[in-house]
């Protein structure tokens, strides 16, 4: 049987015809062949999604092949263009999200920072967010200050840790040890 697409531009004679539905049925593998061989070489033009295609994006950012895992490799070329791309909020957005769950990125003018928000139920690798953040950064922008917002845990994907969990304290409340001028 000769798929429908076909058909419409077949005249109704060539429908019951065996060499025709062979051929289609031929050309219908040839087409999904030559289409996952495009997907693939497509893929290979993104850093994000490249395999056999990471060692000409290294070479592109690095001047030689690395030596490391696919993601690993992914993570230091993207490291790498960010690193080039102007200090803008759009990419300091895009850093924020790349690296965990961000709420939002403000810049606060007195104080010369950038403050990133990011939600506390989503890891979030700040290592990546720092040194990333710290080969971009412009002169005049003193450093980046990380919130943390909502209730949950914390993860960290890589580097030490230390976490350190507080309750806010609310006036009026009983709290274990009396009040000692909390309110």
């Amino acid at each position: 049987m000769i798929l429908e697409k076909f058909r419409k531009k077949l005249p109704p004679y060539w429908y019951e015809n065996e060499v025709a539905e062979y051929h289609f049925e031929g050309s219908m593998e040839a087409i999904k062949s030559l289409d996952a061989q495009r997907m693939d070489l497509m893929k290979q033009f993104n850093p994000m999604t490249a395999t056999w295609g990471l060692d000409i994006w290294d070479w592109i950012y690095f001047g030689k092949k690395q030596s490391l895992s696919i993601e690993e490799r992914r993570n230091k070329i993207r490291a790498q263009h960010w690193a080039r791309l102007p200090f803008t909020m759009s990419v300091l957005q895009s850093l924020g999200n790349a690296t965990g769950g961000l709420l939002s990125v403000t810049e606060d003018f007195k104080a010369k920072e950038i403050v990133f928000s990011f939600e506390q139920n989503q890891p979030v690798d700040l290592l990546t967010l720092h040194t990333v953040f710290e080969k971009m950064r412009p002169v005049h922008v003193n450093r980046e200050r990380i919130t943390i917002q909502q209730k949950g845990s914390l993860t960290y994907w890589s580097g030490t840790t230390q976490v350190y969990e507080s309750f806010p304290l609310f006036c009026g409340a009983f709290y274990a040890g009396g009040e000692t001028g909390l309110c």
